[in-house]
């Protein structure tokens, strides 16, 4: 898929923004703890959320007092983050730039994010505008929720339903946080020095079944992916699989997050 590509259909989460934002899941603070000492963050980072969506990343950490810039290209999305801010009282700037041109200037902030969107980017041009926009000593950290299989019968039931709809489409951050190339994306560019390793925190959220399946139809490659007539097969045997695990009950949907992180020289 081609850079052109992929930040069309990054764009696509228009479409259904607000659901975009009701039923995706939040990140815990502990993730804006450990990213603010394992990179040594002033008390009051300056920070640009490239691909900043609905604002998930973007509100927690302008909650947090830090000076938040949300870059998102997408208009729909927005307008969802502009109403989001609105209802969570907070104050952060937002910015109709994308992750390869921001608009920011040189050297401007401390950290730079990527909350489940690094995997949308043209990956080589978005390194070079962040170490542009990054001043020395800052950072930056890529990160996602990825459902924990491992964690639930559910979830990996879930994966092989997904499976059979899609065979080999990559899900979402599942692929991209996994694979080493999301490092040596970074690790291409010497303004950064790039934690071998990435970090995991584990989290979960309750959903009821009907969240569950709408949380599902957020996703691009189950909207993208599938005609009509299989979206609604696909709804029906989902409903079906989750009533088999867990009744008509609401219940745990664990996550884990998946950091990568880069100091800027």
């Amino acid at each position: 898929m081609t850079g052109e590509q992929t930040g069309s259909r990054g764009r696509s989460f228009d479409a259904w923004a607000d659901d975009y934002d009701r039923f995706r899941p939040r990140y815990p603070e502990e993730l804006f703890d450990l990213i603010s000492t394992a990179l040594d963050l002033p008390e009051r980072p300056d920070v640009a959320d490239l691909g900043a969506g609905t604002g998930a990343a973007s509100i927690a950490m302008a909650r947090r007092g830090w000076t938040v810039y949300a870059v998102e290209p997408g208009s729909g999305m927005r307008e969802t983050l502009t109403r989001a801010v609105t209802a969570a009282r907070a104050t952060l700037e937002i910015l109709a730039g994308t992750a390869e041109s921001t608009g920011l200037r040189d050297g401007s902030v401390d950290l730079a994010t990527a909350a489940q969107a690094f995997h949308w980017f043209d990956p080589p041009l978005a390194v070079v505008e962040m170490a542009r926009i990054v001043r020395s000593g800052g950072g930056v950290a890529l990160f996602w929720n990825v459902r924990d299989d491992e964690a639930s019968r559910f979830l990996a039931a879930y994966s092989g339903l997904l499976e059979r709809y899609l065979p080999g489409v990559e899900v979402g951050g599942k692929v991209a946080a996994d694979e080493t190339r999301t490092r040596d994306h970074l690790a291409t560019n010497p303004a950064f020095i790039v934690e071998p390793r990435r970090r995991h925190l584990r989290h979960a959220m309750f959903m009821t079944p009907a969240e569950f399946v709408s949380l599902a139809f957020t996703s691009s490659y189950v909207r993208g992916g599938l005609s009509a007539d299989e979206q609604q097969q696909f709804r029906s045997d989902l409903a079906a699989l989750i009533r088999q695990h867990h009744g008509n009950q609401p219940f745990r949907v664990p996550y884990r997050v998946d950091l990568w992180l880069a100091r800027r020289g």
